[in-house]
């Protein structure tokens, strides 16, 4: 997250009233080991449009729990069936103040990626990272991005021409982090 963010203190009451999502950072066998489904969101005027991220939204009512949010998300918008994903974790909640929502992350894995069918209103495109080459470290940087509040500089995991920032980094350190 950019550095100005850690000095600002969200209340409790806050992350209660906000909008409330899940995401499912999606492992699968790959070429090279196991490796981490991202996404490109579309451009689009909202706060996270063009972004990299993690297939998920919001939770609606019809959701029993935030992990049937993640599994029905993905599968919306990437096309992998919910039968498909065993659900190994979930993270802790992240509370992501430009747009107000907490995410419940989980993380899923399914032996091998099966044909991804993409919304495109919701996905520009996808590509995965080994896990080997995230744990690495050698992806670690800082970019410049677009952001509503003018561009920022930030710590990201740096990708050929993809910049993993804000949350979804925040999410794949986790998981970097139980590896280590």
């Amino acid at each position: 997250m950019p550095w100005f963010r850690k000095m600002v203190h969200t209340s409790q009451k806050t992350k209660d009233q906000a909008k409330k999502a899940a995401v499912l950072a999606h492992l699968f066998e790959g070429a090279d080991g196991l490796e981490l489904l991202f996404m490109k969101r579309p451009p689009y005027d909202g706060t996270h449009g063009g972004q990299i991220s993690f297939p998920g939204g919001r939770k609606e009512l019809s959701d029993s729990s935030y992990e049937q949010t993640a599994l029905r998300e993905t599968a919306e918008e990437v096309g992998i069936p919910k039968k498909s994903v065993t659900v190994i974790r979930k993270l802790d909640p992240l509370y992501i103040p430009p747009s107000n929502f907490v995410v419940h992350p989980f993380i899923g894995y399914s032996k091998e990626l099966p044909e991804l069918v993409l919304d495109p209103n919701e996905v520009a495109y996808t590509f995965s990272i080994p896990l080997q080459v995230l744990t690495s470290g050698e992806l670690i940087g800082k970019a410049t991005v677009p952001t509503k509040y003018g561009k920022v500089k930030v710590p990201a995991y740096l990708w050929g021409d993809e910049v993993i920032w804000g949350a979804t980094a925040i999410i794949t350190a986790r998981i970097v982090g139980l590896l280590s």
